[in-house]
């Protein structure tokens, strides 16, 4: 017995109503309590209401432990960005940043007034705003793999201001502008391709 619009969207509406803000993760769970419901329908010959009503008083703790909202980190993210900066062509990239500081005096472009430490800081600015449009003006839905990368962002955003901002009379050494250079450009690269990666599927998340 298949499930009709109505059935699918009361569902979607059990979902938001039990707090499930995160478009992809509840649009996995109504594939998973439709697909369960349904099979509960022909199994045991009921209607939706009472089919529904039965599986989530039984699997309705289990199923809403997905549901990923009580902070801005997300584990699995930040240990996938560690390993994307551990890719040979990150490596290399982090090695060209190296010898580029080594070669050219970076400071010399820059100012008292404006020093790349500040260059550094409107990056980061830059990319949180981008990221702040992309998410609610382009999205217009909460998306849990691509939020957590505002976690990450802010990750980067301490270790900007810990590893830039000890000695604000001192010039960063190479090996400083290195780190955090290769950091920041791995993040805007991580960053494209999830939303490449998130694109691609889009589809399977359109109620």
């Amino acid at each position: 017995m298949k499930l009709t619009p109505n059935n699918i969207q009361f569902i979607d509406n059990y979902l938001k109503n039990s707090e499930v803000i995160y478009y992809d993760i509840r649009m996995e769970m109504l594939d998973h309590v439709a697909t369960a419901v349904e099979q509960k329908m022909e199994a045991e010959n009921l209607d939706f209401y009472d089919a529904f009503k039965s599986y989530m008083v039984v699997n309705k703790k289990e199923i809403l432990k997905g549901n990923k909202f009580w902070s801005i980190y997300s584990k699995d993210t930040i240990l996938n960005f560690l390993k994307f900066l551990l890719h040979p062509i990150m490596i290399l990239i982090g090695v060209s940043f190296y010898f580029f500081y080594k070669n050219i005096e970076v400071t010399n472009y820059f100012s008292e007034e404006f020093t790349i430490r500040n260059l550094f800081f409107v990056i980061m600015i830059f990319l949180a705003f981008l990221q702040l449009i992309y998410f609610h003006l382009i999205l217009k839905q909460r998306f849990f793999v691509l939020e957590k990368l505002g976690g990450l962002l802010n990750i980067i955003y301490y270790l900007q201001m810990f590893l830039m901002n000890q000695h604000n009379d001192e010039t960063p050494s190479i090996l400083t502008l290195t780190i955090f250079s290769y950091i920041l450009i791995a993040y805007v690269l991580y960053f494209a391709k999830e939303v490449y990666k998130f694109n691609t599927y889009k589809k399977q998340f359109v109620l």
